[in-house]
Parts: C-alpha cells; sequence; structure tokens
C-alpha cells in the first residue's frame, strides 16, 4: 500500500483507505498502474491499445488484426503482458469479436494465473475486492451469464487459474470487476478512453462530497486530494457524476455498485430543488423525460459529428426558454451547444453557451472540482482567440488555481493552460508596447 495512504476497516462503510499525514490539496494521495484494462471498441484507431497514447497512423497487429499500436516498442510490450495468449483467442472466434467485457475478463485471468510474477506492483489481490454478486438483480445475473458462455469460447481449450476452479466462482470474478473498475477517461475529461481495474485503489469509497478526485494520464491513475485531509481521515472519491441531482447519483450507484449514499449532500437533498427549478416551480415528470430525451438525441448527434443539428436544437431551447439557466439539465443543453460552436468554429456564440453554463457550474460543484477547472479553460481560450486577453487572462487563472490541484504537473492539460496563459500575457504585453 502507497505510504500515503492505510487500509483499514469500519463498520459502516467496510474497507477503505485512510490518511497516514496530513495532506494539502493538490497532494498525490495515490498512484496505479492497472492490473488489468482494455482500451474502449469506440476508441480503436484513436489511441494506443497498450499505452492509451491519442495518435494517428496506429500500427495493427498482424496475427490478430484487432489491437493497434503507436510503435513497435508498445506493440513488444503488449506481447509480452498479456497480447500473446490473447492474439491467438482472437484469431480463434475471428471474424467475431467478443465484448470489451470478455476480452477484459481474459487478460485478468491471464494476470491471475502468473500472479506471482514480479511485474505485478498491488500487494492485493482482486479477490480481495467486493463482488456484492448476491445483491445483482436477476437480469444483471443472467448478464454475467451470457459472457461467461463467450468466455468459454474465447479461452477454450486453456484451463483457468487455480482461484477460479468454476462457473460460480467466474461469476463473482465478473462481479468483482463490474464493482471495482474505472471508466479511464483522457484528461479533458470529455470522454472515456477504456476501462481499468486499479486494485489498490479500489478500496478507495464513495461520497457525493469527496476529497479526492481521479486524474488520468493515459493509462496511469492517480487520487489527487482537493480539499485538505487530517491524519487518519477517510479518503474518499465520487463513483458518480457529481453534476446531477441526488436521485440520479442514488440510482447509478445502486444500479452499478449496490448501494445507497448516506452522506449528507444525499441524505439533505443538496440543491435538488434548485437543479430541477423550472419557470414556475419544479419540473414536471413529463418535462425531464422530454428534456432528457434531447440530451440523448444530441448525445447520437455528437457520436456522428453533426455539430450543426446539435447547434440548431440548442438554439431552440435557448430561443424558447424551455428551462431557467439555474436547471442542471438546462445547463447540459447549453454545454452541448458550446461543444458544437467550438468544432464549427463560432467562437462567440460557443462563449454565450459556455458562460452560461458556467454558472450551474459554480453553484452545484465544489469549489476544486476538475469539470469546473476545464470549463473556465475552454472559456478562456475561446476569448484569446477572439483577442479578449484580459477576460480571457481572468478565466484562465481561475482555471489554474483549480486544474494545479486536480492534475499533476506535467499533464497535457496543465501543460496547455500555461502556454495559454504565456500567450495570452505576451499579447497584453505587445498591446501596451504598442501604445506607449
Amino acid at each position: 500500500m502507497d505510504v500515503e495512504v492505510e487500509l483499514f476497516t469500519s463498520e459502516k462503510s467496510g474497507r477503505g483507505l485512510k490518511a497516514k499525514r496530513n495532506l494539502n490539496p493538490g497532494s498525490t494521495v495515490l498512484s496505479s498502474e492497472p492490473y488489468a484494462y482494455l482500451l474502449s471498441k469506440k476508441q480503436k484507431g484513436v489511441y494506443c491499445d497498450f499505452c492509451f497514447k491519442k495518435q494517428d497512423g496506429l500500427l495493427q497487429c498482424s496475427g490478430c488484426k484487432y489491437m493497434k499500436y503507436c510503435n513497435r516498442n508498445c506493440q513488444k510490450m503488449a506481447w509480452n503482458e498479456h497480447h500473446k495468449a490473447e492474439c491467438a483467442a482472437l484469431k480463434n472466434v475471428m471474424p467475431k469479436r467478443p465484448p470489451d467485457f470478455v476480452i477484459l475478463l481474459g487478460r485478468l485471468l491471464w494476470n491471475m494465473q502468473h500472479s506471482n510474477s514480479a511485474k505485478l506492483p498491488e500487494k492485493n489481490s482482486i479477490l480481495d475486492l467486493e463482488s456484492n454478486y448476491n445483491k445483482l438483480s436477476q437480469d444483471q445475473k443472467e448478464a454475467l451469464m451470457n459472457f461467461l458462455v463467450i468466455l468459454h469460447k474465447f479461452w477454450s481449450p486453456k484451463p483457468l487459474p487455480s482461484q477460479v476452479k468454476d462457473n460460480k466462482m467466474l461469476l463473482e470474478l465478473c462481479a468483482r470487476i463490474k464493482n471495482n473498475s474505472f471508466a479511464i477517461c483522457n484528461e479533458e475529461l470529455q470522454s472515456d478512453v477504456g476501462t481499468g481495474v486499479y486494485l489498490n485503489c479500489s478500496f478507495i469509497n464513495h461520497s457525493c462530497e469527496p476529497n479526492c478526485v481521479a486524474e488520468f494520464n493515459m493509462r496511469t491513475l492517480k487520487i489527487r486530494a482537493v480539499k485538505n485531509i487530517a491524519a487518519g481521515e477517510e479518503v474518499l472519491i465520487s463513483y458518480v457524476d457529481l453534476f446531477a441531482p441526488s436521485f440520479e447519483r442514488q440510482q447509478e450507484l445502486m444500479s452499478i455498485y449496490r448501494f445507497q449514499c448516506t452522506c449528507n449532500s444525499c441524505n439533505a437533498k443538496t440543491d435538488d430543488d434548485q437543479m430541477m427549478q423550472d419557470f414556475d416551480g419544479k419540473m414536471t415528470e413529463s418535462k425531464l423525460s422530454s428534456v432528457k430525451d434531447t440530451l440523448s438525441q444530441m448525445e447520437e448527434l455528437r457520436k456522428q459529428s453533426d455539430y450543426q443539428k446539435i447547434k440548431v436544437l440548442v438554439e431552440g431551447c435557448v430561443k424558447r426558454k424551455i428551462l431557467p439557466h439555474e436547471n442542471i439539465y438546462m445547463a447540459k443543453v447549453l454545454d452541448f451547444g458550446m461543444d458544437a460552436c467550438i468544432e464549427l468554429g463560432i467562437l462567440t456564440q460557443a462563449f454565450e453557451f459556455g458562460s452560461m453554463a458556467l454558472f450551474s457550474y459554480k453553484l452545484y460543484l465544489h469549489a476544486n472540482h476538475p469539470m469546473l477547472g476545464i470549463q473556465l479553460m475552454k472559456l478562456g481560450k475561446i476569448l484569446l482567440h477572439e483577442e479578449k486577453n484580459q477576460d480571457a487572462m481572468q478565466f484562465l487563472r481561475e482555471a489554474f488555481k483549480i486544474l494545479a490541484i486536480t492534475h499533476s504537473p506535467n499533464s497535457s492539460v496543465l501543460t496547455e493552460l500555461q502556454n495559454l496563459l504565456g500567450q495570452c500575457s505576451a499579447e497584453m504585453q505587445n498591446l501596451e508596447n504598442s501604445l506607449d
């Protein structure tokens, strides 16, 4: 276990991690490489399957013709780590491709077969993690069984690791993966890149009032403090998107992790009334359903890169005043509009949508939330392109105060932000010199 934290057990939350010393905002609490991981199928050809670096012109494996790598070195390391056996298994089921979860399960089983290997940095075992299998619904159990049917075709004829001798133990293992895996996202928090199982980090419990956040640098996971944490205090992250009312957070937690959050924010339903505010009171169920359908439609259009249609939809929502700006679903609509206008190069309108959404970001997210920092950075970047340097500097400095806490000094986000601050400062100085 990392020197900054130690494992403990409590009656309320079971096992968790607590700080061994006082930690300040911006401290790296825990750093971990994945025990098993997989690039998402939708990101194939965009990121390297081994290191998760985003790059054009990836090299395709000549055997399975499925995995792609940024260079020969990554391809060789992947081969030695997991792909030698995986490649043969993938060729055996060609032209079909197993679901992502089955390939991830296969990698985890291969790692279990070599669990005494010195290359595995974690001291804990995947079998130490909670499965909550008995709490799953019948539909969820049947879904896991369907994965096992595919796994046996994918894995055959190799014997299973000694730690999982039968289907019951395999089902428990599947539930452990579902219950403890992390969605690996890019540094801008814009898209899920893949899935990883991080053994030590999986002991960190959830709160909707977290004192830490997860940061990904390609496939490396760092847990960073966003508040002062006293020695002996539990380290907590949020398992779900906090930019949502408590009932949605609770639904997601119960559906995936099979527990109910009892933090102060959930118990008091903090901000729920304002998040759900309509012009004449609280949103009706029909209106909530309608705006969620609109958001789903925008998500599909984004997958198709149809930014013009997204822009038109958002313009219509704003013109018709479907919801007040402090409503959290309206903020999500405005976010789609900002990103669409950025892609279309319509920066003035992008700033208009983004600044309206920012009101809700500041209202509902904690002061050092990375989503707030990223939003401020986007708006500052737009203003810089629009040559509104003084306003840009204000947004960029505000973003830096947050992102210097949530991101590592060598992260691509902080590097870009520092470059933007330097560019903005230089342009302001040049303007001042021209007026002398």
